[in-house]
């Protein structure tokens, strides 16, 4: 009886085909790994987080709303705040759409309020700022999470 076989060269076409499919495989895999790097004045958004200096106090307003006055010390512009408010163990975040340009002050009354209505225990306000993304032309929010200030209330 004759044994027959692939030949050398379809061996070999598989197994190129195989490495490919594979490589494509973990690639795409990968990708979920990577974020897109955000710039700001040609640096990572992510380093210019230790750059901001900002300043937040609470006055109890009327109603279900509370002013929060955020001086900006620092010589990046605030484009937003991410509030993230806390009670019983449970936590719920806000954002808040002002720009607080550098070295100047902003006075807004904001609802720091959960959903059910109820007082939070403390609120931990995040800086947000908006870069370019490295390679295209569109620019996308970032979250300074390092950056946060803390507000315990007691009402």
């Amino acid at each position: 009886m004759e044994k027959r076989g692939l030949s050398p060269v379809i061996a070999s076409v598989f197994l190129i085909l195989l490495v490919i499919v594979l490589s494509s495989l973990i690639f795409s895999w990968s990708r979920g790994f990577m974020n897109e790097q955000i710039e700001k004045f040609g640096q990572p958004v992510g380093e210019l987080c230790n750059s901001v200096d900002f300043e937040v106090n609470r006055i109890e307003g009327t109603g279900n709303n509370d002013i929060l006055e955020v001086v900006n010390r620092g010589n990046i512009n605030i484009n937003s705040l991410e509030i993230k408010i806390y009670k019983n163990g449970s936590s719920e975040t806000q954002n808040f759409d002002f720009v607080i340009h550098s070295m100047k002050s902003i006075s807004k009354e904001v609802p720091l309020r959960m959903e059910d209505g109820s007082f939070p225990e403390k609120i931990e306000i995040f800086p947000v700022l908006i870069g370019n993304v490295k390679g295209k032309h569109s620019n996308k929010v970032f979250t300074c999470l390092d950056a946060s200030k803390t507000i315990f209330l007691d009402s």
